[in-house]
């Protein structure tokens, strides 16, 4: 080839242009961002609103439908789900695959600016928030404090180290949960307000307008033009309880009315550490931004700060994903230098020779590097995915190497000099290993076309193991024989291996001519192997994607609805004493009531308490995270009240692998179907904690007016509405300027009236006569029951039932979970539906986009094959390969117990390129004896034992290059693994069979065309 014979005789400039390839290639590596995965874009997103002290269903009337109805009307929406809960509500759209989210998202705004008219006053504007793996924290904290003074805690969290992490390059927001904060509290006696005929509301309008500096213009003094500024602004409690009140009665300090104090703000949320007060940081990335050097100026950071902390305070790492990141990574790494050594073991058994050992060593870190060039101009990241592309790629890189190296040796033992073998070695084989290598990148062009989950994480990965292998191509094309032409020394004496391997040779071409000599029988052989494997696949399983060992569970406690603050800490303390005698658990952050920091939510949840657990990292347990888990269920199984579910090895983009949505009209009916449900799903083998969204309702007090008396007094719902808020839970009236620091001015009143519903009756409500009526002359108290929350999906009622697994495959759980709920569920029409989703939704649509990507895969291997070869007859005969690779792909995943899943099938795209190179460099050279006036015993014959060598070698280099990644060692390889054992026995089983089945094939099909032309000639004759 004339680029080979350019390499051999500009070796100086060649040389030139590899030093700067691998000066570029450092630059690129160091420019490319770091992260656990690619960044993903998710067709979903969320509408916040916050009502403050409004029910679910107040919320689902007001805020709900209304954004519903406006989030329905827009284009390529795929479902609108909404929660309605007590003080928010929260609207999920799901948008089709493929959907521009740039766009989507403005349309979303323009549409709730539609609507926002008509939504209550008192509610929030509604916030649009994309969902994005990559927005979840990249690094957690926890702020203790032994003293247990968390308002200093927090406001130091505040103040001084959130100031300074804001300024670390890379950081795009950072939030403080937990802890307190100081409020200056005035509580008010009713019977003075009453006495001195004040309303709460006036007091709030004194405060308030007391509370300012303001300018006052300016005036010339002694030829000084001076401005003059009102100061007005209260500077310490005094000032507030000195206030001069202006009554009916005359003017009266406002420490008349009530006390006046600072104390702690009320609060819905409280978090810990390992059962110790805390305040917790959540820190998350700019988009783009190197993880591992963001997480790393973070802990630089954080050391600075350490020492200027006040003494006993401490900083604690929660979560820190560059760590796992960074472990993932070095795995990885390892396991391609161990792969890429492997290999070169692999090259010196073959050939005995040091310095051709070392021409293909060489080729693998110039692929490399040309391969980091590609990824860095085309915007990749280095992530677990386009890393385990490389490892996966590592293998292959030094096939075609190879293949035109042997050649080379072959023609140097025959006599050639160092140049004309490398310009000749190249020539003769490199069309084949072109072709080889285009069947191998031409598979991933289908992934360009599937839209999904699976398709964006593996997209990289086709996209890095394409560029390797293009990378490998150019280095086999140039480097090799550049190399070969300088350095290639045959060795003059036969070594014992040599002689063993010609015996070995020898013994193959007899087995050759066997088969040739009974096709048929040959033929017949393969076909019951291949249907025998074909009866392992119903004990294969399937999954969607392997869970990962990231060391960190996160549990979520629930108590019943309405349960209060305290109940929930009381539950808590409970868990933390069971938790203390698992010794995998390193540390346990708690946030009580509130939401997690993981999920979109809205409202107040003081019944729930959110467990970050971090585990011990994985090489000193000697069990995994999910074990650890079911350790942590059985701790905590006997908690009256709690219901409690983990989730662990979670990558962020998972849905729960067991989802039921139930829908229908009537709530009782769905309740009914819902909770049969779960008592079913607890008694099949491997799930785990079944629960139902549904929950019995949300105690609550009903204050009814009675419209016509509350009239009768010149009074309305509002103003009623109102002195129940200012009496329960206040009245913030200023703000209090304090060391930097603002404190909330809060009006209250004596819990005489909130004591009970006695007592909320007795509340007396100004009229605008001056008289004060208790609350029961115009309304009716009495406790009652709502709603917890109220969920739809496109306007139908919904409960949904979700469940994790344990120690079984996806598949198997969901077939049994089917066949259950056919036995035993009666669904009473047509208008009740139920559905599985979860993660089983997202491994069939995967499964069927792949399957089709694997389909068409096959169709462009033989069409890339086509134009090589210019004829549909060989390439028809090297697509026989193909389908040899089941056997080998079924015993992998039976003798491995690995389940079919989305890195198997893109494990067997892989594979569908590289099983037909083996096959394609055989049938090349069996033309090219044919040329040469062989007839095809011959050539077959010749071909055959000529190319075993090459063979074995590549395919051997490819295996053993994987074997790291089969056997799953380090943290983060349980995405590669399947991939690797998918080819590691696809292509061992293939190889073996190709090296008989191919010839057998190739010797039919030619007997064939020639019966068929001696057919035409003698029809021709006659």
């Amino acid at each position: 080839m004339k680029i080979a014979k350019l390499s051999v005789l500009r070796p100086i400039a060649m040389s030139m242009v590899i030093i700067l390839m691998l000066i570029l290639g450092a630059v690129s590596m160091r420019g490319m961002p770091v992260d656990l995965f690619p960044e993903l874009t998710f067709p979903i997103v969320a509408v916040t609103t916050t009502y403050e002290g409004a029910g679910p269903e107040e919320i689902e009337n007001l805020i709900s439908s209304p954004l519903e109805d406006a989030m329905s009307t827009l284009p390529n929406v795929e479902s609108v789900t909404s929660i309605s809960r007590t003080g928010g509500s929260l609207v999920l759209v799901s948008f089709t695959w493929g959907t521009n989210m740039d766009f989507a998202s403005l349309d979303m705004r323009e549409r709730i600016d539609s609507v926002r008219d008509f939504l209550p006053s008192g509610a929030n504007l509604p916030r649009v928030l994309r969902f994005n793996p990559s927005d979840l924290p990249i690094v957690q904290l926890a702020i203790t404090d032994p003293s247990g003074e968390m308002t200093k805690a927090k406001q130091l969290a505040e103040q001084d180290i959130e100031p300074q992490l804001s300024s670390v390059d890379g950081i795009a927001s950072i939030s403080v949960e937990g802890g307190a904060e100081n409020e200056v509290r005035i509580t008010l006696d009713p019977n003075a307000l009453s006495s001195f005929d004040v309303s709460i509301d006036q007091l709030q309008q004194i405060i308030a307008a007391e509370n300012l500096n303001l300018p006052g213009g300016s005036l010339t003094d002694q030829n000084q033009n001076l401005p003059i500024r009102i100061t007005g602004e209260y500077a310490s409690i005094y000032d507030i309880q000195t206030l001069p009140i202006p009554t009916p009665k005359g003017v009266i300090q406002l420490d008349q009315l009530g006390e006046v104090k600072e104390t702690l703000q009320p609060t819905t949320q409280l978090s810990y550490l390992n059962g110790e007060p805390a305040v917790g940081m959540s820190i998350l990335k700019q988009s783009g931004s190197n993880t591992v050097t963001v997480a790393n100026n973070i802990e630089e950071k954080l050391e600075e700060i350490r020492k200027n902390l006040p003494e006993g305070v401490e900083i604690k790492p929660i979560f820190d994903q560059s760590q796992f990141i960074e472990q993932s990574i070095r795995a990885v790494t390892t396991n391609m230098i161990a792969g890429s050594l492997l290999a070169a073991l692999v090259l010196f058994f073959f050939l005995r020779n040091i310095r051709s050992t070392l021409i293909i060593l060489f080729s693998i870190p110039v692929s490399i590097v040309a391969t980091f060039i590609f990824m860095y101009f085309s915007g990749q990241t280095l992530n677990l995915l386009t890393l385990g592309g490389l490892a996966l790629g590592i293998g292959m890189m030094v096939d075609n190497a190879i293949v035109i190296l042997e050649n080379i040796y072959r023609l140097r033992q025959k006599g050639y000099s160092m140049k004309d073998a490398a310009i000749e070695g190249t020539s003769e084989v490199g069309p084949a290993i072109i072709a080889s290598t285009l069947t191998t990148v031409i598979v991933f062009l289908p992934i360009v076309f599937v839209d999904g989950l699976a398709a964006q994480l593996f997209k990289p990965l086709a996209l890095v193991v394409s560029f390797s292998l293009l990378a490998s191509l150019f280095t086999a094309l140039i480097i090799v024989p550049l190399f070969s032409s300088l350095l290639l020394k045959v060795n003059t004496n036969t070594s014992r291996f040599e002689e063993r391997f010609t015996g070995f040779t020898n013994w193959y071409r007899s087995i050759l001519e066997k088969v040739l000599r009974n096709p048929k029988k040959t033929v017949t052989t393969i076909v019951i192997l291949f249907l025998i494997s074909l009866i392992g696949i119903p004990f294969i399983g399937k999954e969607f994607l392997p869970q990962q060992d990231q060391s960190f569970i996160s549990m979520t406690v629930r108590l019943p609805d309405g349960s209060s603050l305290d109940a929930t800490y009381d539950v808590m303390e409970e868990i933390d004493s069971r938790l203390s005698d698992i010794k995998d658990i390193d540390l346990a952050f708690v946030t009580v009531g509130g939401t997690d920091n993981f999920s979109v939510s809205a409202g107040t949840q003081t019944n729930r308490a959110n467990y970050s657990i971090l585990l011990t990292p994985v090489t000193e347990r000697s069990r995994s995270d999910k074990l650890v888990g079911d350790e942590i269920r059985k701790k905590l199984e006997n908690i009256p009240g709690a219901d409690i579910s983990l989730s662990s090895g979670d990558s962020g983009f998972s849905q729960n692998p067991v989802s039921l949505s139930i829908t229908g009209p009537d709530l009782t009916t769905l309740k009914g179907m819902a909770d049969e449900t779960v008592e079913l799903l607890t008694e099949i083998d491997g799930i785990r904690e079944p629960s139902s969204n549904y929950t019995e309702g949300n105690p609550e007090i009903v204050v009814d007016i009675d419209r016509v008396k509350a009239s009768q007094f010149g009074i309305g719902s509002a103003q009623i509405a109102s002195a129940v808020s200012n009496a329960t839970k206040g009245l913030v009236a200023s703000r209090m300027a304090r060391d930097g620091a603002e404190l909330d001015i809060r009006l209250t009143i004596e819990d005489t009236y909130t004591a009970s519903i006695q007592d909320l009756e007795k509340l007396l409500i100004n009229t605008p006569t001056g008289e004060n009526i208790p609350l029961q002359a115009v309304a009716t108290v009495e406790r009652g029951q709502g709603p917890s929350q109220i969920n739809r999906t496109n306007r139908n009622r919904e409960i949904t039932v979700n469940a994790d697994i344990v120690n079984r495959d996806l598949g198997s759980v969901i077939d049994d979970v089917e066949q259950t709920l056919k036995e035993n569920i009666y669904i009473p029409n047509n208008q009740y539906k139920i559905t599985i989703g979860g993660q089983d939704e997202q491994m069939n649509d995967a499964f069927f986009k792949l399957g089709g990507a694997l389909a068409l895969a096959v169709v462009l291997v033989y069409m890339v094959m086509a134009g090589q070869f210019e004829s549909y007859f060989y390439p028809f005969i090297i697509m026989f390969s193909v389908p040899l690779t089941v056997i080998g792909i079924i015993t992998g995943l039976l003798v491995t117990g690995q389940p079919l899943g989305v890195g198997s099938l893109v494990g067997m795209l892989i594979l569908t390129g590289i099983v037909v190179n083996n096959a394609i460099v055989f049938v090349d050279y069996v033309n090219m004896m044919k040329r040469d006036g062989k007839t095809t015993w011959e050539a077959i014959l010749i071909a055959g034992p000529t190319r075993l060598r090459p063979i074995f070698m590549t395919a051997l280099t490819t295996i053993l290059g994987l074997i790291p990644l089969t056997l799953g060692f380090g943290e983060g390889m349980e995405i590669q693994q399947p991939m690797a054992i998918v080819i590691v026995f696809g292509l061992s089983f293939a190889t073996i069979i190709t090296l008989v089945l191919i010839p057998v094939v190739y010797y039919l099909f030619d007997e064939f065309k020639e019966k068929r032309k001696l057919k035409k000639l003698e029809k021709l004759d006659a």
